[in-house]
């Protein structure tokens, strides 16, 4: 997927300048302003505002001016003009933020989820696990006793942390076997090693 990144302009009020004369007809009341908001987008989503532009035309000669060929009245006059910000150009901030927020909340629930299926292993659970070499993999529970579990390891492993559950297949478990204390095993959970479990329901 592509992302583009930019900015683009939105016009939030346009507006007669009151009590001043064009600078080059001398024609009074007819400097029309448009006040534009500048802000970045991703994929056309706004993220903020950046930013305000400011274009004066006569409507009497056409003639274009800029913000600083203005006098210091129709400046004030400008500056003081009420505008309105849509909530829109802040609606790319807003879906991130509820994203990361939904995300951060997942994943404690999650966390608080595992804490609680550790200290109670049962057959047919499968924890993914960090392993040697900065790779993932998954290990099934097959048999559980009053002070040890014994587990099949996946053969094979992942590059990264979202591609575990992948790995997930019974033709994937063979003869890597092994075995834990209860205790080792709430070890592995709190110094991160095991990062979610698995539990039919």
């Amino acid at each position: 997927m592509i992302f583009l990144v930019g900015t683009r302009e939105s016009n939030i009020k346009n507006g007669l300048i009151l009590n001043e004369k064009c600078l080059k007809c001398n024609t009074q009341d007819t400097l029309h302003f448009s006040i534009y908001k500048r802000y970045t987008h991703v994929t056309l989503i706004p993220l903020f505002p950046v930013g305000k532009c400011v274009y004066i035309k006569c409507n009497h000669c056409g003639e274009n001016f800029d913000y600083e060929d203005l006098s210091e009245s129709a400046k004030l006059q400008l500056r003081n003009e009420k505008l309105d910000y849509s909530i829109w150009m802040f609606s790319g901030s807003i879906i991130i933020t509820l994203f990361l927020i939904f995300t951060i909340h997942n994943y404690f629930e999650k966390k608080d989820e595992a804490g609680i299926l550790i200290k109670n292993p049962t057959k047919g659970d499968v924890y993914n696990l960090k392993v040697k070499n900065g790779y993932y993999s998954n290990m099934r529970i097959d048999k559980v006793t009053r002070d040890s579990i014994y587990a099949t390891l996946n053969d094979f492993n992942a590059y990264m942390p979202n591609e575990i559950d992948d790995l997930n297949k019974p033709e994937n478990y063979s003869n890597r076997k092994v075995y834990y204390s209860r205790n080792d095993l709430i070890k592995l959970y709190q110094e991160n090693e095991i990062l979610k479990i698995t539990r039919k329901k």
